[in-house]
């Protein structure tokens, strides 16, 4: 039935001219984007997969710094300890010499002066060496590593300003503590150094270990973050190429849609020649 009061056909056109037009939208908003789902309405199901798998990367990324600044933490402590297994190093060396008889006290006093600066130099080390303001030796932390357990970090004392842990005491005025000026308190100190390279030795092995394992955790977060992140890609991310094909199908649409639209209108026109 030809009609000039309902134009079927144009609205026909029309509403699938509409569809194309929306089509046409969320095709350059997914290129301009570069992600297939911008809104929950494109993939509900995708959209609450993917949050969680966002949310899996951040946490793991996050927990592989932590993993790092850990190791930076352990770091600092053993290139000290370094640095102090190279003054116990050199105190063996003084007692070594000051042991031998054939040197006088005299001389063994001027070896003791650097033996005493030695052992103040190491309790210096002990109380201010420090890691983000907070002093490391003696100090206990926990790092926070994602999903995997926390590890605990706890470095002993090797040093105070008076005593030190490692079983040097340094003169206090006429007091003496560990000194060079006789060859009896040079054998004596001896024999403590070599206790004290010791317990440097196993305080530094004892990091290393921790070091080594927060260093495999940090790699282990490093490939959850890589299987993480393909899926949440798959699931999020457009497809350039498909969408540049959708692209020109529906630009192509709506070129020949506006053009059926228009012979549509047009078509009702016609029917005016009848009346001539």
């Amino acid at each position: 039935m030809v009609s000039i009061l309902n134009n079927v056909a144009a609205l026909g056109a029309s509403r699938q001219l509409e569809i194309t037009n929306g089509g046409l939208q969320k095709t350059i908003e997914r290129l301009t984007t570069g992600r297939r789902i911008n809104r929950a309405s494109d993939d509900a199901a995708g959209l609450g997969i993917s949050n969680k798998l966002g949310a899996d990367i951040r946490i793991a990324n996050q927990g592989k710094r932590n993993a790092n600044d850990g190791v930076s933490y352990l770091q600092v402590a053993d290139g000290v300890l370094d640095e102090v297994t190279n003054l116990l190093t050199r105190a063996a060396e003084l007692s070594e010499q000051a042991k031998t008889g054939t040197i006088s006290n005299s001389n063994r006093t001027n070896i003791d002066a650097e033996f005493q600066n030695i052992i103040k130099s190491i309790a210096d080390i002990g109380v201010n060496t420090t890691f983000n303001g907070a002093s490391i030796y003696g100090a206990a932390a926990t790092v926070s590593v994602g999903t995997f357990s926390p590890i605990g970090i706890s470095i002993p004392v090797i040093a105070s300003s008076t005593v030190s842990a490692l079983g040097l005491t340094a003169n206090q005025g006429a007091t003496l503590g560990t000194n060079l000026q006789s060859d009896t308190a040079a054998s004596a100190a001896a024999g403590l150094i070599m206790s004290a390279l010791e317990s440097v030795s196993n305080v530094r092995a004892s990091i290393g270990a921790t070091m080594q394992q927060i260093t495999s955790i940090s790699n282990s977060l490093g490939i959850q973050v890589e299987n993480f992140t393909a899926p949440y890609s798959q699931i999020r991310d457009a497809n350039i190429s498909d969408e540049v094909v959708s692209l020109t199908k529906y630009q192509i649409l709506n070129q020949s849609g506006t053009s059926a639209l228009a012979q549509a209108n047009q078509s009702a026109q016609s029917i005016l020649s009848l009346l001539k």
